[in-house]
């Protein structure tokens, strides 16, 4: 039986520094008021069942969308905001709603009993009372699970705001179903197997609130122009146990399902003026939580303005399909087992995207040789682009091109359908147009790539002697160890092939620009790595090709121009040692615009303000380690987000790393 761990407040209350995206004045301003009954109810697609009583109150009842199937479906409840003092279940958008029923989820909307004065307020359906109406929905769905074609095992749930609150309470406190009710439908399990919240609170409790907000009071007041000190409302010692109590993060435990959090505010400060409306919604309530998480080993996504990234998934949309779609083994008690058709080893993050572009199983020729390429790297490797805008050849399968998928040698056919509208599956990198161009310059030697990449990640994850708390510098240690993905693929392609390891592609390097420290230790690290594979796939010489935004003369001249003659005489006085030459003065120059942007460096790099530093670590490999080969790309076509390649970009990168491939063995004969 899992020993649950409670997280102190202690723990939990350090305050997080904050980044300026708006103005004091912006957040003091409360939001325009808004009918959300109105602004979401309209245009829903009709209900499989309307007003399904789960309960016997007027507001217990639901919605059901289900999706059609033969097989059980999972299922995702909605629950809604509306500070638990108004909304109901039409609350939920067509999106939401059409997007899990195409990718065979059903979908189930509720109304729970509104508090009369607040959540701790005297008065009726005060806490615990809406998060019960939570439980026993989720229980009745279980219950009614074969009349609605419901797989029991398989629920998660979405909402926003005080919905959020709830159904995170809901997925971290103990389970409450009770065994021998007299009610069957309170004997089923309350647990959830994924948490989707949107804009949610993870505590209720106004000391914790405090401290993690770094003031002596918030602005409590729902009305516009109203500020009244918070300081100055009454708690009650009761009221505080109460909010202690209905706090998600108080009751958080090791055996707590994965979330994904969003919020659609930057993380900024407030004060005592600050709009009630924002800070109950701010980021910060999330950025805690994932604090805990992570100390916890635990599974958390955050996504909220101007903070990083969620590599691992490319919406809060795609994390719900994801995770109904494979769920856990020993998600709830009495759980189908997990399919054996895939080792789990293969289902690691870093075969995530490599496991969807397999065209089948393919033998490996006997003639020739086998040629196998190793790619790793973060979001530029594992490829953003889409696989519906290949054309032949790309699109098509090639006798002589193979994919390490699925655990076996596959077909290298990147996946063009889209299984729903929110498909983040059908992408690809720069494997593609290499692979098939190689298998135009050995025409009688078989391409095999093993690619291993997931987006946002540091060079630590990849590392051979992998740690956690290594891995965690960058935010990666859930992500594991990739180094032994790899290793896991080699040792298994060895025994099925003859395979003869030709190359190591690297596209990385992102991550590691957000921090002075890691950046300045690349190079020992990324060195470390080659020796390693190099060791470990038994090929001394194996070349190492770097596709690089910028080589230093490009780099030298790009600092150059953004500095005025002052400034570049500044940074070569500030020097422990006159430049002699212009690798030298690059690492000068760099050295100086990293601590001292110009307006126009610091919005270049932005969350990657070291971002040069790492690109210069990797030139300086391609100086001084044997067989690394560095090459410019430029600028290549992009993506609306201005940073990942687009079709015709990944094409493009795949054809250079090729290039400089067939360059270094013709220059080896």
């Amino acid at each position: 039986m899992m020993i649950k761990i409670w997280i102190g407040i202690a723990v939990i209350t350090s305050v997080a520094g904050m980044a300026f995206a708006q103005t004091r004045e912006q957040m003091k301003e409360p939001p325009p008021p808004a009918d959300a009954d109105k602004i979401y109810g309209e245009n829903l697609p009709p209900p499989t069942h309307t007003d399904v009583a789960y309960g016997a109150h007027s507001r217990h009842v639901m919605d059901l969308w289900l999706a059609p199937s033969e097989k059980p479906t999972p299922l995702l409840v909605n629950i809604h905001g509306g500070g638990y003092i108004r909304g109901n279940k039409t609350i939920i958008t067509r999106e939401l709603i059409e997007t899990m029923n195409q990718a065979g989820i059903s979908v189930a909307s509720i109304n729970y009993r509104l508090t009369e004065k607040g959540l701790f307020a005297e008065g009726k359906h005060m806490y615990p009372v809406p998060m019960h109406d939570g439980a026993r929905a989720v229980q009745f769905l279980r219950y009614n699970a074969n009349k609605y074609n419901l797989d029991k095992t398989n629920f998660a749930a979405t909402g926003g705001s005080a919905g959020g609150c709830i159904l995170m309470w809901l997925g971290f406190h103990p389970d409450l179903a009770q065994p021998e009710h007299k009610d069957p439908v309170l004997r089923e399990s309350t647990r959830l197997q994924a948490l989707a919240p949107r804009i949610g609170q993870t505590t209720h409790h106004h000391p914790t609130r405090l401290k993690w907000f770094g003031v002596k009071s918030l602005n409590a007041s729902r009305e516009r122009g109203v500020v009244p000190s918070s300081s100055e409302v009454p708690r009650t010692a009761e009221q505080d146990a109460l909010s202690l109590d209905a706090s998600p993060i108080t009751h958080l435990t090791t055996d707590d399902p994965p979330i994904y959090l969003y919020y659609n505010r930057p993380n900024v400060p407030v004060d005592e003026e600050t709009f009630w409306g924002i800070w109950v919604h701010h980021p910060i309530m999330g950025i805690k939580l994932k604090e805990a998480m992570d100390e916890l080993g635990m599974e958390c996504h955050l996504e909220y303005t101007g903070g990083p990234p969620v590599s691992e998934y490319g919406s809060l949309e795609d994390f719900i399909i994801r995770k109904l779609k494979s769920p856990p083994a020993d998600a709830v008690e009495g759980t189908r087992p997990a399919s054996a058709e895939v080792a789990p080893k293969w289902k690691t993050v870093g075969f995530r995207q490599a496991n969807t572009m397999g065209g089948g199983e393919a033998e490996i020729s006997k003639e020739g040789k086998f040629r196998v390429f190793v790619l790793m790297g973060q979001s530029n490797m594992h490829g953003l682009a889409q696989a519906t805008e290949l054309t032949p050849p790309y699109s098509e399968k090639h006798d002589r091109i193979r994919n390490w998928a699925n655990g076996r040698w596959e077909y290298f056919v990147p996946r063009q359908e889209r299984s729903h509208a929110k498909d983040f599956t059908n992408r690809f990198g720069p494997g593609v147009s290499m692979a098939h161009q190689l298998a135009d310059f050995w025409p009688n030697d078989t391409i095999g790539i093993i690619k291993v990449s997931a987006g946002g990640t540091g060079v630590r994850a990849f590392e051979k002697n992998w740690s956690f708390e290594r891995a965690q510098r960058t935010f990666d240690g859930r992500k594991g160890s990739f180094y032994k993905d790899l290793m896991n693929a080699v040792a298994e392609a060895k025994s099925i092939s003859e395979p003869e390891f030709s190359g190591f592609v690297w596209k990385q390097g992102g991550a590691d620009g957000t921090k002075k420290d890691l950046a300045y230790e690349y190079f020992d690290t990324f060195k470390q790595l080659i020796s390693d594979m190099r060791a470990d796939l038994g090929a001394p010489d194996l070349p190492v090709i770097l596709p690089l935004r910028w080589n230093e003369e490009e780099m030298l001249e790009l600092v150059r121009s953004s500095m005025s003659d002052e400034e570049a005489l500044e940074a070569k006085k500030s020097a422990s040692k006159v430049p002699e030459n212009d690798v030298e003065l690059l690492r000068t120059l760099v050295f100086h615009v990293e601590n001292n942007p110009t307006p126009e460096f610091r919005k270049r790099l932005g969350r990657r303000p070291h971002y040069l530093t790492v690109i210069m670590e990797q030139n300086r490999a391609g100086r001084e380690i044997p067989n690394v080969v560095t090459m410019s790309h430029g600028t290549l076509p992009v993506m609306a987000d201005g940073i990942h390649f687009n079709t015709e970009g990944q094409i493009k990168l795949g054809k250079i790393a090729a290039d400089a491939i067939e360059a270094f063995y013709k220059d080896k004969k």
